[in-house]
């Protein structure tokens, strides 16, 4: 919140945050200018609304605001992995607010997962834009290898020189397996830094951050992570995305592997998975069972929610496995079959608005689906090294 408020201050809208980080003194101050309508913009998160300050509630709850904006409206939904309960409750705070007009924003809603949304919000009628999802400048390579030759081929991958002072991510689905590669790589001579969840304080994981970033030294220019690194992290120059195997969704996937790319730049995302569907899938049921048995759901909910999960997942192995165009698929999953009609003039300037860095985004080679023979021929590190310099 802090990072974007300060951007937004620098171009001269005023904006402000109330968030747990703060003392009692500087909320009163920020409530207080809050009521003089001193802020365009109040950045809380939908937990503030419940906290036990009655007082505080009342303030928050007696705003009228022009407008509700919900980010990563994907946390809305009861059956996503980034399911937060309070964000379950933003009907009940709209109405306390007012019932002011909605924005949500995601990057990662396919079609069933946006009337999830809409229903959970109470505006099943909503109008619904799917813009920017297809990536034109990020090149889509799977790649099939047994987990014990992963290491392996993630550390050829980290040898590969990447234009300007582009970065490399690498998701690994578990903390294990991401102490084991980063040993690997350190005995190739390749120390890579590894964010997860239980990495020492929140200063220190805060720190690294920074230092991937670019804003704190020595500056890191590669990172294995778990999906726990940075959700919202807006860093423009990574050039490759690695994914140890593919996540437990097609949404995670999609809002992981987009984190390359943003500058519009030639990037390729690279998906490594096992021969046989078992090898990817036996792991991410087994993270999903512990997921859910360490939830407070009821037995039938668990039973329901485990079900959806092994769906989630069965759906992702699959369009990453058959898909002859892996990007078609993709984009498919989020924009629902093409349809031709006539935008209208609020269409277009939704486009114009929110959708205007895909204008300078470099088209680059499609999937290795479309560049089979190619890259059969010349080799996928090949592939990958013409892409990064088109």
């Amino acid at each position: 919140m802090g990072e974007q408020v300060s951007s937004l201050l620098r171009r001269k809208i005023p904006a402000s945050f109330i968030n747990s980080d703060l003392d009692s003194g500087e909320k009163r101050l920020r409530y207080q200018l809050l009521s003089q309508g001193s802020f365009k913009l109040l950045y809380a998160a939908p937990e503030r609304f419940f906290v036990r300050s009655g007082a505080e509630q009342q303030v928050l709850r007696a705003m009228r605001p022009s407008f509700l904006v919900i980010d990563e409206a994907h946390c809305v939904d009861q059956w996503g992995r980034d399911f937060r309960p309070e964000y379950g409750r933003l009907k009940e705070v709209r109405e306390a607010l007012g019932s002011p007009p909605i924005l949500a924003f995601t990057a990662t809603a396919g079609t069933e997962m946006q009337q999830r949304i809409l229903h959970s919000l109470g505006i099943p009628d909503a109008r619904v834009f799917v813009r920017g999802v297809d990536r034109p400048n990020i090149a889509l390579l799977r790649w099939q290898a047994p987990a014990k030759e992963r290491s392996a081929i993630i550390a050829a991958l980290c040898r590969l020189a990447l234009p300007g002072s582009g970065k490399l991510m690498i998701f690994v689905p578990t903390r294990k397996i991401g102490e084991a590669l980063q040993a690997h790589l350190a005995r190739e001579g390749l120390e890579t830094p590894f964010y997860h969840s239980q990495l020492g304080n929140s200063w220190e994981r805060e720190q690294l951050l920074k230092r991937f970033v670019g804003d704190s030294r020595p500056v890191v220019d590669r990172i294995i992570c778990t999906s726990a690194f940075g959700m919202g992290l807006d860093v423009p120059n990574v050039r490759m995305v690695v994914h140890w195997q593919h996540p437990g969704s097609i949404e995670d996937y999609l809002q992981e592997f987009g984190r390359a790319g943003r500058d519009g730049a030639p990037s390729v995302a690279v998906l490594l998975q096992g021969g046989e569907v078992k090898e990817d899938i036996g792991l991410l049921r087994y993270m999903a069972q512990r997921a859910i048995n360490g939830s407070k759901l009821s037995d039938e909910a668990a039973i329901v929610a485990l079900r959806h999960k092994h769906e989630q997942i069965a759906v992702m192995a699959s369009m990453a496995r058959k898909s002859a165009c892996f990007r078609k698929a993709l984009v498919g999953y989020f924009e629902g079959p093409e349809k031709v009609t006539r935008r209208s003039i609020s269409t277009r300037i939704m486009e114009w608005v929110f959708a205007d860095a895909r204008r300078n985004q470099s088209r680059v080679a499609c999937c290795d689906g479309c560049h089979q023979v190619e890259i059969v021929k010349k080799g996928r590190l090949n592939f990958i090294r013409k892409v990064l310099a088109s």
